[in-house]
């Protein structure tokens, strides 16, 4: 793992807030510990977002997903048999759950765009369910992004901002806006790339979760979202939010499910902010979140197994771990 701070390419520091810009009454909490990127996680007193700096340059983060990311997160990196890693993953099955909730929605000959479509599973299982879809993505791991794709016929863009303004009947962005540099400019983006009525869908870890340990905190995460600053960011970007809140899944628990759609005449407007309690209920929630000596053994045991046994194997019995979890709650359902 890199331990210095040159080593994760981070950008300057400048005191502002990576949603809003802000330096208003930006607080900080402690440092990261789940990898010592030299990070800090942060809460910016104008708009309420958690996030950590000082954030990655763009070459910086290319560097970090292409290296210390896959030693970090082994369980999201193939190993051995890719057909064990998605039977135990379990992404075809999460991507019907989605389906059930988005395709009732869309209406014949949809254009359906994913951003940062990963393997593929989401598209996949549009294209067997909703032949009539046109389908759209983008996902830089050119290696990877087809392995789930089955027959589904996908255009893939490089960048999602080229594409035509109001020429998108739904955006769905799975656990990505928090991967982002620019969270806010992609809610913005797309409002304009949505065509009116059009939908957007956003899943985001839950700030507000039952997490109990720092560890929740990581590079690969470089913004924190409760439910009241990721309804106002897209409010700001002139959506109409019809849901924001839990997961309507069981199965997506500590998860935020943002539902909206943009009305006929898009407007943006000026991020509100956040409400002095909800400043207050975030700094309550965080603070309550200690490092115990269990959780330093934790990831101290976690460095020296992957040290002792390389990331392929560390990975696959996280990925059995997760399955068997998964196998006990669909039994008590």
């Amino acid at each position: 793992m890199p331990e210095r701070i040159n080593d994760w390419g981070l950008a300057a520091d400048t005191g502002q807030c990576r949603t809003c810009g802000s330096t208003q009454a930006q607080r900080h909490f402690w440092p990261e510990v789940y990898a010592g990127s030299g990070q800090c996680l942060r809460r910016c007193g104008y708009c309420a977002a958690v996030y950590l700096a000082p954030g990655f340059s763009e070459a910086g983060l290319s560097h970090f997903y292409a290296g210390p990311y896959r030693r970090l997160f082994p369980a999201e990196v193939p190993w051995n048999s890719t057909e064990r890693f998605f039977a135990w993953r379990g992404d075809r099955e999460i991507a019907q759950q989605r389906l059930s909730l988005i395709a009732p929605k869309l209406r014949e000959g949809a254009y359906l765009f994913e951003m940062g479509s990963g393997f593929g599973a989401f598209l996949g299982q549009a294209a067997s369910l909703r032949a009539d879809l046109h389908l759209g993505a983008s996902e830089p791991d050119k290696n990877q992004r087809e392995a789930l794709l089955g027959l589904a016929t996908v255009e893939f863009v490089d960048n999602f901002t080229s594409l035509e303004p109001a020429s998108i009947d739904a955006v769905v962005a799975f656990h990505v806006l928090e991967h982002l540099l620019d969270p806010r400019g992609f809610l913005e983006a797309a409002a304009h790339k949505l065509r009116p009525d059009g939908y957007l869908w956003i899943e985001v870890p839950d700030l507000m979760s039952d997490w109990r340990t720092r560890l929740f905190v990581h590079p690969a995460h470089l913004s924190y979202f409760c439910a009241d600053n990721l309804k106002r960011l897209a409010e700001a970007a002139g959506l109409s939010v019809t849901h924001c809140g839990p997961h309507p899944l069981s199965t997506l628990t500590g998860t935020l499910w943002l539902e909206a759609r943009r009305p006929n005449r898009l407007v943006k407007a000026p991020l509100q902010p956040a409400l002095d309690a909800c400043v207050k209920e975030i700094d309550e929630w965080i603070n309550r979140v200690g490092w115990s000596n269990k959780d330093r053994l934790k990831a101290l045991l976690k460095r020296q197994a992957l040290n002792l046994l390389g990331a392929g194997l560390v990975g696959e019995f996280q990925r059995w771990r997760q399955y068997r979890s998964r196998r006990a709650q669909d039994t008590r359902r």
